[in-house]
């Protein structure tokens, strides 16, 4: 029963108690008015209309159109032209567009890398990145520890599954610049204010390679203390906000 004391509120109580008790699939989409967001009766329509964007991928004599052709190259939706990819790919007709770039995102399938332009690095491909020799320091490596018995023996590598919404987790973030064009499915290329970062995907880690751009060491005679300080301060930020959003992603994706 609702009563007429904030029955907006407690209406909206409602579509969350339900969605987590499994009745259906509620989503608040950030920036979206609360008329506009959408209750799924049936959750397997949602999962229908993504999977027809992740299948580019997976799927090796996906028909290569242009727009599908240049999506899974760059992994980046065009506000200008995703109508023209969701065709291709054939979402339904009755799926809202701009609904679903905003579920999307609101999944951490896609985040916002500019005005109007969409990163979605699930659908990239793997393994043509090279990533240079010399790192500025060793490689901050997250590995993964489980309670004994946590999983099958066949599910050893789940840590895997968290890369690509921890690349998206990242992209969101103000100071992290993505670099499309440099990436592939398992190494996402930042730029951190002064510092080239790499984030690499590895079975049963994650790791973060910090390369120093010139205009990081002021001393013409090399580093000096003052320099070292600063990449020392920069690496221990990109530690801590890398492990954040990683038990951030590792809640979502593994509960």
């Amino acid at each position: 029963y609702i009563d007429d004391h904030q029955a907006d509120d407690q209406f909206l109580a409602l579509l969350r108690l339900f969605h987590h008790i499994g009745f259906f699939a509620y989503y608040e989409l950030k920036g979206v008015p609360l008329e506009s967001n959408w209750v799924c009766t049936d959750t397997t329509f949602l999962y229908k209309e993504i999977s027809k964007l992740l299948i580019i991928r997976l799927h090796p004599h996906y028909p290569q159109r242009v727009a599908t052709k240049r999506f899974k190259k760059e992994g980046i939706i065009n506000e200008r032209d995703y109508q023209e990819l969701f065709k291709e790919v054939e979402i339904s007709e009755e799926t809202p567009s701009e609904w679903l770039l905003q579920v999307l995102q609101n999944l951490s399938f896609t985040a916002e890398i500019g005005p109007g332009r969409f990163f979605m690095p699930t659908v990239l491909p793997k393994d043509h990145i090279e990533i240079p020799d010399c790192p500025a320091v060793q490689p901050l490596c997250f590995a993964f520890n489980f309670k004994e018995d946590a999983f099958s023996e066949n599910l050893l590598d789940l840590p895997r599954s968290i890369f690509c919404q921890l690349a998206v987790h990242l992209a969101n973030k103000d100071e992290w610049d993505t670099c499309p064009n440099d990436s592939d499915r398992s190494t996402i290329r930042y730029t951190y204010g002064d510092l080239e970062v790499f984030l690499i995907d590895k079975p049963g880690r994650i790791e973060v390679a910090v390369f120093c751009f010139e205009s990081f060491i002021f001393s013409k005679k090399g580093p000096c203390p003052a320099d070292l300080k600063k990449l020392h301060d920069h690496c221990a930020a990109i530690k801590d906000e890398v492990k954040e959003e990683i038990e951030a992603v590792s809640g979502s994706v593994m509960g």
